[in-house]
């Protein structure tokens, strides 16, 4: 059965196509009376059947936007149609009245909005209306066998029009239906590409052969930020002047390969894209115009920086062990004989002075290279469960009795109940040189350093700790974990490279941030051997 849209349709267009016929029999009533006997009576008569069929006509519609078309109202409808063309044929000369072609109208009206039943209905009810008027009229002997003729010949095009109407009521109903269905495929099928495109992670435009935009999606939206939104209809120069060169490079000879450019957003903030450059075409290999599809890759080319810088620290630091072994052995040689000068022989006040500088220096190189063995060969691990909070709060107390250190606003925001399978002794190093670090930035007066710790969801680990001293330079912060790297003129720069390797060696990571004005964060992420117990 056809849907209630393309009924809705039929009806209104047969309804439409029923108003003008009535229209025009109304203007030619007046227009061309004198052609029927007692023209007075008869259009009077005639004016008031056009008069009852323009009122059935908007009680149909009425009835049409309350109910529907129903079955019991196609057969009212088909009814009063045929006793309405009755009247006009009757009044109008019968047999011989120029309305006949009424009769065939309300037939196809049949067969289009009902079925092959109601086509074949209202067929039998003309031919029968037709054929009671063909005997109420009298016909003169000489023209009986003309008008004999004339009833077979019309009553026989009534029912071919039946017939023929119900065949083209079916395929256009089938066509209708069929129609119908497309458009649902077609609006399912908009809809499943649309939620496809906008479900994918990269960045999709697709760009006209004039450059101009016809299509982008959510993620395209989220990495280059809201002014593309409004972008339809756009080219893509005004909106993203690097994708339009990209295509240009595509369309002078390019292949579309991978490539990685630079974007800086609208909060200023500097990204990395991923970008390939397609072409579109059509059924025919018809050129319908060009595509993009990047994705975000900041955060990989950061990871990637930091695995790269990984390896060079693991190769530097396994060459490194070895030559701190051969130093440590001549640095206690060197301690050991100035001792053995200082306390056994005579000497001056400045032979003294020069041994114990020798002595001091020993110890230094010696407590260096300790730091250097640290950060190239971790002692082997004693894991255990420690409580963080307990762990943090013992480091605290240690760095509070060193006097060197101002004063600082020290606020812990750490679960008591957070434990964390660790060496203890390495997460002791690695809390004591942030600490240590955060120290040396604050500024003299109204330091505040924060240590928050948090346990997310998969037995992930973030621990932070912030200061609000001196930034670190946007050029400083990709460095600050490589080793002997240190901005101040008395440091190793080995504090934060034995922290990175410990972190690693815990299959974990660290990051920084630092903002002008505000100080510095660094963020330990420890995925694994995350322990949250209950009071």
């Amino acid at each position: 059965m056809p849907s209630k849209n393309s009924n809705g349709r039929l009806f209104y267009r047969i309804t439409a196509g029923r108003l003008a016929i009535l229209a025009l029999l109304l203007c030619s009533t007046y227009l061309v009376s004198g052609q029927f006997a007692d023209a007075s009576g008869n259009v009077n008569r005639l004016s008031i059947v056009l008069g009852g069929a323009f009122f059935l006509t908007a009680i149909y519609i009425l009835w049409y936007k309350i109910r529907g078309l129903s079955k019991g109202f196609l057969y009212i409808q088909i009814f009063f149609d045929i006793i309405l063309v009755n009247l006009a044929v009757f009044w109008t000369g019968g047999p011989e009245s120029p309305l006949v072609f009424l009769y065939p109208i309300a037939i196809l009206t049949a067969c289009i909005l009902g079925s092959q039943k109601e086509g074949a209905l209202s067929a039998f009810l003309c031919s029968m209306s037709y054929a009671a008027l063909f005997w109420l009229f009298e016909i003169p002997g000489d023209k009986l066998n003309d008008a004999l003729y004339i009833f077979f010949i019309t009553i026989a095009a009534f029912n071919i029009i039946a017939f023929l109407g119900i065949i083209l009521a079916q395929r256009l109903h089938y066509t209708e239906e069929k129609l119908s269905y497309t458009k649902v495929d077609l609006r399912r099928m908009e809809e499943i590409h649309r939620h496809l495109a906008d479900s994918i992670q990269s960045g999709l435009i697709t760009v006209n052969e004039k450059g101009n935009i016809t299509f982008f999606n959510q993620a395209a939206i989220e990495i280059l930020g809201q002014k593309i939104i409004n972008g339809y209809g756009q080219p893509l120069q005004k909106l993203w002047p690097t994708g339009t060169q990209l295509l240009e490079n595509f369309r002078s000879g390019g292949k579309g390969k991978r490539q990685e450019v630079s974007y800086t957003d609208s909060n200023g903030s500097l990204k990395f894209l991923g970008i390939s450059t397609f072409l579109l075409k059509g059924p025919q290999e018809q050129h319908l115009g060009y595509g993009i599809i990047f994705q975000d890759i900041t955060e990989i080319k950061a990871r990637e920086e930091r695995l790269q810088r990984m390896d060079r620290l693991a190769a530097l630091g396994e060459m490194a062990a070895g030559l701190a072994h051969e130093i440590r052995n001549p640095l206690a040689s060197l301690s050991g004989a100035a001792q053995f000068l200082e306390e056994s022989a005579p000497l001056q006040p400045e032979e003294r002075r020069l041994l114990q500088i020798i002595s001091r220096e020993s110890d230094r190189l010696n407590d260096l290279t300790k730091s250097f063995l640290l950060y190239a060969k971790p002692e082997e691990k004693k894991i255990q469960n420690i409580s963080l909070l307990k762990e943090i709060e013992s480091v605290l107390s240690l760095m509070k009795q060193r006097k060197k250190f101002p004063k600082a606003d020290i606020k812990i925001d750490v679960p008591a109940n957070l434990q964390f399978e660790v060496d203890p002794s390495q997460f002791k190093q690695v809390f004591l040189n942030l600490l240590l670090n955060a120290y040396q930035a604050l500024p003299h007066t109204d330091g505040k350093i924060s240590i928050k710790g948090t346990a997310e969801e998969g037995d992930h680990l973030i621990l932070k700790i912030s200061n609000n001293g001196d930034s670190i330079r946007p050029e400083d912060l990709s460095k600050v974990f490589n080793p002997f790297f240190s901005t101040r003129p008395d440091g190793t720069g080995l504090g934060l490279a034995i922290v990175h390797r410990l972190v690693h060696e815990w299959n974990g990571d660290i990051t920084v941030d630092s903002e002008q004005g505000k100080g510095s964060t660094f963020t330990l992420y420890l995925p694994e051997r995350v322990v949250s117990v209950e009071n």
